[in-house]
């Protein structure tokens, strides 16, 4: 395997990571009828910072974020990109 492509599947492991830390904290929401994430409330990230930097203090994240830094970098960054609604949602809506 070569490094570009390792290095691009361990940033969708820690993409996959920190947009599941955000589902599991409520900062993001995952819709039911298409598995999207969307952040319904548009607001405080800490709540997932503070579940992150729990389960990196459990060892759960070894191998995926190197540091504290990285993990919350990683949380913010799939939070910026969620919007506030499921998109395929609103197209089923004419939104």
């Amino acid at each position: 395997m070569s490094l570009t492509k390792r290095i691009m599947e361990h940033q969708q492991d820690q993409r996959r990571a920190a947009t599941d830390i955000a589902v599991k904290s409520n900062v993001l929401a995952r819709c039911e009828d298409h598995d999207e994430v969307y952040d319904p409330l548009n607001g405080d990230n800490v709540p997932a910072y503070k579940l992150g930097n729990f389960l990196l203090s459990l060892g759960e994240l070894n191998g995926i974020f190197s540091d504290s830094r990285e993990m919350t970098d990683s949380i913010k960054a799939v939070i910026e990109d969620a919007g506030m609604k499921c998109h395929a949602c609103g197209k089923i809506r004419g939104e």
